[in-house]
């Protein structure tokens, strides 16, 4: 976005925002998200999702990226993590199509046991046939890795796909190592503290969360307006402590959407120290 279209982005906003405000907007529920994706799911193929364009900030920089090249990005951040702390068990908190956990399979040779859990039943439907059927040209892109180590590797691996809500999680106390959303608590605008005591209940270890957090806006009142009127999640990276988790790290990485920006916040159950050299 340059010059005068940045302009005309901002008013929208600003315009919305007012609107908002005279007339109410809506309220954002999971029976909302749950129609909305769900209709994704059943209407969107892989390609027609990973291969859409949208304006980014990149590096400071406007530009234009499709959803698999901001994946690739932060699939490599989530990866690095996961790795650092010896994961050998994770959650994703609205898995969605699968994509995250089966390129996650692949960059992080010690996990053998990844679990999503998706509000709607078509995620759950796609995730499940993406894993039994690989979409090997698209897994390669995230991953750079070659068409026959992909297949090697994922038989390997275990995955299961759970239907359900992130606020009331159906797993055991100390199910996971690991924990982690991306763009999943954006959806959560009030009930997002039950979700951060949920994800540290089910977890052993860490908890990786790529979200707009306040902190990301920084001085940016139009991200602020944007998120407000969408109804969206939008609080500090410190409500992450009330729910018992220590913060370990909080990053605003540099590859964002033009819309809004969002951070990766790590946080573990013990300090850092005891549990990197574990």
């Amino acid at each position: 976005m340059k010059g005068i279209s940045r302009l005309r982005f901002y008013y929208g906003i600003a315009r919305g925002a007012l609107s908002r405000a005279a007339r109410g907007g809506f309220t954002r529920t999971e029976k909302l998200v749950e129609h909305a994706y769900s209709d994704n799911y059943a209407n969107e193929t892989n390609e027609d999702f990973m291969l859409k364009v949208a304006p980014h900030f990149a590096w400071g920089k406007p530009a234009l990226y499709p959803v698999v090249e901001h994946k690739k990005f932060l699939l490599r951040l989530f990866a690095d993590k996961l790795i650092s702390f010896g994961t050998e068990t994770v959650l994703e908190l609205g898995s969605g199509r699968g994509f995250n956990l089966l390129a996650l399979a692949l960059l992080c040779p010690r996990l053998n046991a990844l679990c999503g859990i998706e509000l709607s039943a078509e995620g759950v439907a796609v995730a499940r046939k993406n894993t039994a059927h690989p979409p090997l040209h698209l897994l390669q892109h995230l991953t750079g890795m070659s068409e026959s180590l992909i297949q090697k590797r994922l038989k390997e691996v275990r995955f299961e796909f759970t239907q359900g809500s992130i606020t009331a999680l159906p797993f055991a106390d100390r199910s996971f190592d690991a924990v982690f959303s991306n763009s999943v608590i954006e959806q959560i605008p009030r009930d997002y503290p039950q979700v951060f005591a949920e994800a540290r209940r089910v977890s052993r270890v860490v908890g990786i969360f790529s979200d707009p957090f306040s902190e990301a806006q920084g001085w940016n009142i139009f991200y602020r307006f944007y998120l407000k009127n969408i109804d969206y999640f939008c609080a500090t990276y410190r409500v992450a402590e009330d729910a018992g988790w220590r913060v370990f790290q909080f990053e605003i990485p540099p590859l964002q959407k033009a819309v809004f920006n969002t951070g990766m916040l790590t946080v573990v159950h013990a300090p850092a120290k005891k549990i990197l050299n574990r």
